[in-house]
Parts: structure tokens; C-alpha cells; sequence
């Protein structure tokens, strides 16, 4: 992620798409995993995806952004793109009722595969169960999660992508952490 902030500068100096791509490269799984935990649909994961680097692109230019505001505001776009799209299909259960993978789409280990050793050595647990237990959590518990543990932001960025000050993100991932320990334990 310390590129980021470098592709930013010289996309805005030189408006080479080179840049853009470079940017794009670094951010689209991060983005990617953030819509699929919420969505557990790989093309609608996809279209979201699409519609936030379609409005980054067109607005980049506009805002005044290092590498950790950019991803703080790129996530900003992700999150109220997902409650754009929740809000239109309401009617539709869009929430998973269970959090299993469908293992011709994206195996778990795909998901986790930077950070899930902290959730192995936290809870002794594997993949699935972690899944699992995550599927009880709220929305805004997962998204929490979600940054903390496998995108590894700090709770300032976290903050910032959530609306939310510091304080109330340490108490959902707390909330958040005990609620795993009880599904698991």
C-alpha cells in the first residue's frame, strides 16, 4: 500500500492511465473482498467494483489525497455504493443468511489468505468456522472486522470509512471479537 500515495502523485501530474492502472491494480482486491464478504455474490461483488472505480476515475482528479486518505475515501465510495445497492433491493434478500462459500467461486483460503493466521492463532480456528461465525455478526461488526483483520487499517482509517469515531470502531470490534469467541468456544 506505500505505492499508492506514489501512483496518486504522478496520475494527477501526468494523467497517464499507466498510473491509474497501477492504482487500480493495488486496490480492486481489496475492494473486491470488501464487497464479497457483504454480498457473497461474485458478480454482483464484480458489478460494485466496476461502479467504484468508475466514480474514483472520474473524481481523482478532484480531491486532495495521499495513499492512506485515498483508500479511506475509496472505501467511503465501496460502502455507500453497498448501501445504494441494499437500499434498491430490499425486497430482495441480498444479506446471506449463512456465510458459506460456494467453492467453485472462491475458496476460503483465497479470502484469507494475508491475514488469517491471526484468526488461527487468536481462536484456533480454520476458515470455515470463522465464516460461520462471522455470519452472526451485524453488517457494520463484519465491515469492522473486515478492515481491521484482513485489510489491516488502523482504526483512525477505519473510522474515517465508517463515519464513525475511534473509540466506537474499538468497541464493535470488541463486541464484534467476543461474539466470534462465543460461536467458536
Amino acid at each position: 500500500m506505500k505505492n499508492i500515495g506514489e501512483y496518486i502523485k504522478k496520475y494527477k501530474r501526468s494523467s497517464d492511465k499507466k498510473w491509474f492502472s497501477l492504482i487500480y491494480q493495488e486496490m480492486m482486491p481489496r475492494i473486491y473482498r470488501f464487497y464479497y464478504f457483504r454480498t457473497m455474490d461474485r458478480e454482483i461483488s464484480e458489478d460494485l467494483v466496476s461502479e467504484v472505480f468508475i466514480r474514483v476515475y472520474r473524481n481523482i482528479g478532484k480531491a486532495n489525497l495521499n495513499g492512506r486518505s485515498f483508500m479511506a475515501w475509496t472505501y467511503r465510495i465501496a460502502n455507500n455504493l453497498l448501501i445504494d445497492y441494499y437500499r434498491k433491493n430490499s425486497g430482495i434478500n441480498t444479506e446471506p443468511l449463512d456465510y458459506q462459500l460456494n467453492q467453485e467461486e472462491m475458496s476460503a483460503d483465497e479470502i484469507f489468505k494475508k491475514n488469517s493466521s491471526f484468526f488461527r492463532k487468536e481462536f484456533g480456528i480454520q476458515n470455515s468456522e470463522l465464516l460461520r461465525a462471522m455470519g452472526k455478526l451485524t453488517g457494520l461488526q463484519k465491515e469492522a472486522i473486515l478492515l481491521r483483520f484482513v485489510e489491516d487499517m488502523d482504526y483512525g482509517t477505519i473510522a474515517g470509512i465508517l463515519n464513525k469515531n475511534k473509540g466506537t470502531i474499538r468497541g464493535i470490534i470488541f463486541r464484534a471479537m467476543e461474539k466470534i469467541r462465543k460461536e467458536i468456544g
